[in-house]
C-alpha cells in the first residue's frame, strides 16, 4: 500500500517536473526574443524561416510573449498534479533566474561606469528634474545593487529582502522606459551592453519595456515567500506541535 503511494507521488512529481522543464524552456525562448535576438534560444531569425518568411524578424516579440503564455499554461497543471514540488522548484527556478540576469546585468556597467552614465543622461530623467549631477551617482550605486542583490537571491536565504530591492529597481526601469517612450527617445536600453546609445527607433525601449513587465510579476511572488536558502528550500517544513 505504501509502496504503490510512493510509486504514485514519484509519478506526479516526474510529471509535474517534465512540465516545469518545459515551462523554463519556453520562458528562455521567450525572454531571449523578446531581448535578445539572434542568440542560440531564438528561431525569427533563422535563414530557413527567413527564406520562407521574410518578415518573420519583425515577429520576435509577439512569438516571445507567446512563448511565455505557453510557458504560464503548463506551470498551471504541473501546480495541480505536485503542488508542493512544483511550488519549491518554481522558486529556485525564479531565484536562479532572475538573481542571474541582474548578476549578469550588472557586470557591463561596473566594468565601464563612465558610458553607463553617459547612457543615463541619454534618458534625459534626471535633467527633467534639475539634478543632473546624479547621473553619475547613479551610474556607480545601481550596478552594485544589481550585483550583490542578484548574488543575494541565490546564495544567501534572504529571498523576501533582495526580491523586493529588485521589484523597486524593476519599477525604477519601467518608469525610465516608459519615460523614453513617452519623450519619443530613440535610445538604447543598456540593461546589458553598454554602446554608443544612439538607436535608430524606439524598438529596444519597447522590448526591454515588455521584458520587464513580465519578469516583475515573478519578483514579488518571491519578495512574498519565506526566508530560505536555495538548499533550504527543499528541506520539508517542521510540523508544529
Amino acid at each position: 500500500m505504501i509502496d504503490c503511494f510512493e510509486k504514485q507521488n514519484l509519478k506526479k512529481t516526474i510529471i509535474s517536473g517534465v512540465l516545469l522543464l518545459l515551462a523554463t524552456f519556453f520562458v528562455a525562448v521567450g525572454v531571449a526574443e523578446i531581448s535578445f535576438p539572434e542568440t542560440f534560444l531564438t528561431f525569427t531569425d533563422h535563414e530557413w524561416l527567413l527564406d520562407k518568411w521574410p518578415k518573420a524578424y519583425r515577429y520576435n516579440i509577439h512569438v516571445g510573449v507567446g512563448a511565455v503564455i505557453i510557458a504560464c499554461a503548463l506551470i498551471f497543471p504541473a501546480l495541480k498534479i505536485q503542488r508542493d514540488f512544483a511550488i519549491r522548484a518554481l522558486e529556485t527556478l525564479c531565484r536562479i533566474g532572475i538573481g542571474g540576469m541582474f548578476i549578469f546585468a550588472s557586470i557591463f556597467k561596473i566594468q565601464d561606469p563612465h558610458q553607463f552614465a553617459t547612457l543615463v543622461a541619454q534618458y534625459q530623467f534626471f535633467s527633467a528634474l534639475h539634478i543632473d549631477f546624479v547621473n553619475n551617482f547613479f551610474a556607480l550605486v545601481y550596478p552594485q545593487f544589481e550585483f550583490w542583490f542578484g548574488l543575494a537571491m541565490i546564495v544567501s536565504p534572504f529571498v523576501k529582502e533582495s526580491s523586493f530591492a529588485i521589484f523597486w529597481m524593476f519599477v525604477s526601469f519601467i518608469i525610465a522606459l516608459a519615460w523614453a517612450l513617452w519623450n519619443d527617445l530613440g535610445i538604447t536600453c543598456g540593461c546589458f551592453e553598454l554602446d554608443d546609445g544612439n538607436a535608430h527607433d524606439k524598438a529596444e525601449a519597447w522590448t526591454s519595456l515588455i521584458r520587464d513587465l513580465i519578469l516583475i510579476w515573478p519578483t514579488l511572488w518571491l519578495a512574498f515567500r519565506k526566508n530560505k536558502s536555495l538548499i533550504g528550500v527543499w528541506k520539508k517544513d517542521k510540523e508544529v506541535k
